[in-house]
């Protein structure tokens, strides 16, 4: 029996960690529930596949565990749709909520069949296949599927944090800060997928085996994934979520005639003049349209071809021309640039610098320098 070390050490932190986790998100009372019930199966199954590495080599003459050790490799299979439902459903509105089709599961499926295979021989039979080398090209096949399975869930995610990204600033005029969850979850998985890479062509084909870049090293990588996981997830406040479905907003045709534009646009700068709604801090292009009693798709429409701006940097414009107003008047003297940028409309800090940099090309702070000289 293989002694206690300091990778087990880590390994049963990630254990305890993952199964604390998936428990608690679902005690979480939030609007993510449909996003939270994926993570904590994410989470068990990275808690199950720990479980597996530390008990295994342990007991490596067990039958029993050396059956439920191949059977937990078909959960490499399940990691990756799973990841991108998450996505998904965390980021994006969907009614009714987004499922998986058949067709993402039919490799692990395939793995099922070749653990039934497997049973088909006592575990010694099977202990000596794989001493013979004769299991070494349904290892290495599999290994590899793995590889590239996970990598392409990992690029459809990105593409998903790419849409939402553009969405973000179609439908919103503040910043939920998902996006560098999200780019973090990815960079995560991303590296461990690396990693698992690495030691991979190191043993298939540099024929070189180490202690440092081994699969300990990606055991020890899916502890770090699950407390970055875990972590947002405990602090995640409620979101937005953007609508997927593709908008038919197109610049080459007039989706309004020239009296609609101009009536909706007199609205508009009705809302944003003499009303000011630009001075809620939540404010959505959903909220927008309903005060201007048409849709969303006239509002992005209007926005996009008429103004050349996204609503995020529409309503932004009018956030930091009222802070400059204020910065004028010397209210910054009295106040600090955050209270007063919270009084534009502002939500954050990162939101208002942001902003603000977009459009006077300088930064809050040096602006007002600037007008001191001047």
């Amino acid at each position: 029996m293989q002694s206690f070390d300091f990778i087990d050490l880590i390994l049963f932190l990630g254990i305890s960690q993952g199964v604390f986790l998936a428990i608690t998100i679902q005690i979480l009372k939030n609007k993510n529930r449909a996003a939270n019930r994926v993570l904590s199966l994410i989470l068990l199954i990275a808690s199950l596949m720990l479980t597996g590495r530390l008990i295994y080599p342990r007991h490596y003459d067990s039958e029993w565990f050396f059956r439920i050790a191949i059977f937990v490799d078909t959960l490499i299979f399940v990691f990756g749709p799973l990841l991108y439902l998450y996505f998904r459903r965390l980021a994006f509105k969907e009614t009714p909520n987004y499922r998986l089709h058949f067709s993402h599961f039919v490799f692990a499926i395939a793995m099922l069949f070749y653990y039934f295979w497997t049973l088909s021989y006592s575990h010694e039979e099977f202990i000596i296949l794989g001493r013979q080398g004769k299991l070494n090209i349904i290892f290495f096949c599999i290994e590899t599927l793995g590889i590239l399975f996970n990598f392409f869930y990992s690029y459809r995610c990105y593409q998903l944090v790419q849409v939402y990204r553009k969405e973000e600033r179609q439908n919103l005029s503040y910043s939920q800060n998902l996006t560098p969850f999200l780019v973090s979850f990815l960079v995560t998985v991303t590296v461990f997928v690396a990693l698992w890479l690495l030691s991979y062509i190191m043993v298939y084909f540099l024929k070189i085996y180490t202690p440092i870049i081994s699969y300990n090293l990606v055991w020890i990588s899916i502890p770090v994934f699950i407390y970055v996981v875990g972590f947002y997830s405990l602090k995640q406040p409620d979101i937005f979520r953007m609508p997927l479905a593709k908008k038919e907003i197109t610049k080459n045709k007039e989706r309004l005639d020239r009296k609609s534009i101009q009536e909706l646009n007199d609205k508009l700068e009705e809302l944003m003049v003499n009303e000011k709604v630009y001075l809620d801090h939540n404010l959505t292009l959903v909220n927008l349209a309903k005060e201007l009693n048409t849709s969303t798709n006239n509002v992005s429409w209007l926005l996009n071809n008429i103004h050349h701006n996204t609503f995020y940097d529409y309503v932004n414009k009018y956030r930091v021309q009222a802070f400059v107003e204020k910065i004028h008047k010397g209210e910054h003297h009295r106040h600090t640039l955050l209270a007063l940028s919270m009084d534009s409309g502002f939500n954050s800090k990162s939101t208002f610098n942001k902003a603000f940099k977009m459009v006077k090309n300088v930064t809050p702070s040096n602006y007002i320098k600037q007008l001191k000289v001047s």
